[in-house]
């Protein structure tokens, strides 16, 4: 079977990725004080100012730095760091991938893909992503790197 072509982009997840990453902790602290207000007995309408005040706070450190993840034909690099490749979202025009480094049972890098960011390139690096990579008993769920692959 023929491995897919190589493929590179630069991405950053795009401003809904920005957003998501800022939003989620804002959304659990509002939620945590709304239940700590209803639990003294108090209205739970200051919840509000907690979540626009953590969403402010999460905004600058939540920017996602670009990320340059590149299909060589063998494996995927990111950055230039190696890595086993897993497509976590699929979702059309988004694509949310999880790289974990060659030799390593923890430290996965998360990488949010934006068709506008990857442009054409983004055929591609969806056929990649979901190739199979010479060298890797599936069967025996072993990847190159001698580390189980995820199920």
């Amino acid at each position: 079977m023929r491995t897919a072509p190589p493929v590179s982009v630069r991405c950053s997840g795009g401003a809904a990725w920005h957003a998501l990453r800022a939003g989620l902790p804002a959304l659990g602290a509002g939620a945590l004080a709304a239940w700590a207000l209803g639990h003294a007995g108090w209205p739970a309408s200051p919840a509000l100012a907690v979540v626009l005040l953590a969403a402010a706070v999460a905004w600058r450190p939540a920017q996602p730095s670009p990320v340059s993840l590149a299909w060589d034909g063998q494996r995927w690099q990111t950055d230039g760091t190696p890595g086993a490749l897993s497509v976590m979202i699929d979702a059309g025009a988004f694509l949310l991938l999880r790289l974990r480094p060659e030799g390593q049972r923890e430290g996965s890098r998360w990488i949010a893909v934006t068709a506008r960011e990857a442009g054409p390139a983004m055929h591609a690096l969806r056929a990649a992503a979901y190739a199979r990579v010479a060298g890797v008993d599936s069967a025996a769920g072993v990847g190159l790197d001698g580390l189980r692959l995820p199920r």
